[in-house]
């Protein structure tokens, strides 16, 4: 009987034990997480309101000509992902307060962290940049943040644009203060093209003759007769364009891209005998497709186009062959600004595997866009190493590349590698990183800035 009692009592306990302990495992296993410690949490800020709050300390200063160093130090109990948003001044005051003749060093106008060198600006993803993810290309983080753990400091060198013209170049011994571009001036035209350059992105060359026109009424002809390193005469022009974007954009506080799309690709094209017809439904189908990554206007046999900035006209015989292909012979010119006036850039040639008779306008897009990149654009490896290899980027094109799309080797096969946020100017290179042995231009893409 006592044992019977006793080991009613052992079941009891042991009841009482299994409860607690299932009761133990629902407040940590089954009920709601516990709260991250503070250092282990992300909060994404910008700059200027995380400095304003205490949790940032921001210290800015010259680098030179086209480069400011900025040290941000998170004294907060959390890590911060820290936005550098578009429009950014590092500015000296007396600069900003009496210009040119208002003594002391050159304000700066601010890129992005991850600018590749000679670029400026974030560069949004054109519609044709989709579906190029084979292998990667080396890259860095989000273009327009910088992750920061608590008690941290992290130096950063910022592509930057003077806006001073003719002031002394900064020094690592002057001291910026860091600002939004609506704080630095009260003009709009400022405002709109400095934060347009960095949100849409261009070469370092473009923005900065942008700025030195827009902030201190420099001529385009005379920065196009001085150029040399800093800016050459084809992106003062692409500068021009772009300041028309600005002023044609009314009382808005953006610039339209699709201003700066429009009207920079002009194709004639041409057949003789029974293909005419071919042509003029090719032609039909062609206008508004894209080559380059810009809009396709179709001009008319033995008409120039007009072109209201710089622009090529890819003049293209289109023939048809015994086994069932599509040849065409390309004549390409490139337009000034203002001028009206073509002159020869240089041809190319494409073959398609479809026969005239049912070539259309994607297929012939797809075809130049490929003739153009090979022709204009040049890939070379520059530099191997161990997993990855240096490729040198030369662009021939009157315009700003955006995005290159190369071929991890030679073959047809080959994986697709999408190189973006380039920024390299006309009649300039640069250079970027791919994990292949090897490179071939597949195709490239502008934004018309």
């Amino acid at each position: 009987m006592l044992w019977r009692h006793l080991c009613l009592v052992r079941a009891w306990s042991a009841a009482g034990l299994l409860t607690c302990s299932l009761s133990l495992l629902g407040s940590t296993a089954w009920g709601e997480p516990e709260e991250a410690p503070p250092q282990d949490r992300t909060e994404t800020v910008k700059v200027l309101d995380a400095r304003k709050a205490g949790d940032l300390t921001v210290d800015v200063r010259g680098h030179g000509q086209d480069k400011v160093r900025m040290t941000l130090r998170n004294t907060s109990a959390k890590r911060l992902n820290v936005l550098l948003p578009p429009g950014l001044v590092a500015s000296n005051f007396a600069a900003q307060a009496g210009g040119r003749g208002g003594g002391g060093f050159q304000s700066m106008g601010l890129g992005t962290p991850t600018n590749r060198p000679g670029a400026f600006g974030q560069f949004r993803d054109g519609a044709d940049s989709a579906g190029f993810h084979s292998i990667p290309a080396t890259a860095g983080p989000d273009m327009n943040a910088v992750t920061i753990p608590a008690g941290t400091t992290v130096e950063l060198s910022l592509p930057a644009v003077c806006l001073n013209f003719g002031l002394p170049t900064p020094t690592i011994r002057d001291k910026f203060h860091l600002m939004d571009v609506d704080d630095y001036s009260a003009d709009v035209r400022v405002r709109k093209a400095l934060r347009g350059l960095a949100d849409l992105g261009t070469s370092h060359g473009v923005a900065q003759a942008t700025m030195w026109n827009v902030c201190n009424s420099v001529p385009f002809d005379v920065m196009a007769a001085q150029a040399g390193k800093t800016i050459n005469p084809r992106e003062v022009e692409l500068a021009a364009r772009f300041v028309q974007a600005v002023d044609s954009s009314g009382a808005t506080d953006r610039v339209d891209p699709a201003y700066l799309t429009e009207g920079r690709v002009f194709v004639t094209l041409q057949t003789d005998g029974a293909s005419a017809k071919d042509a003029e439904r090719i032609g039909a189908d062609l206008d508004g497709k894209h080559v380059l990554g810009l809009p396709v206007r179709v001009a008319e046999r033995g008409e120039l186009p007009r072109a209201l900035g710089p622009a090529v006209h890819l003049i293209v015989s289109l023939a048809g062959n015994q086994a069932g292909e599509t040849r065409g012979r390309v004549t390409v010119t490139r337009a000034h600004l203002g001028e009206g006036v073509w002159e020869p850039l240089g041809k190319t040639t494409f073959a398609d595997g479809s026969n005239l008779s049912v070539l259309d306008g994607a297929g012939l897009a797809r075809a130049l866009d490929h003739a153009m990149a090979v022709a204009f654009v040049s890939v070379k490896p520059l530099k191997k190493g161990a997993g990855s290899t240096t490729l040198r980027i030369d662009n021939k094109l009157p315009f700003t590349l955006a995005n290159v799309v190369v071929r991890a080797g030679d073959s047809a096969g080959a994986p697709i590698v999408p190189l973006k946020g380039l920024g390299v100017g006309p009649a300039r290179g640069t250079t970027a990183a791919i994990e292949a042995p090897t490179a071939t231009v597949e195709r490239v893409e502008i934004n018309g800035l």
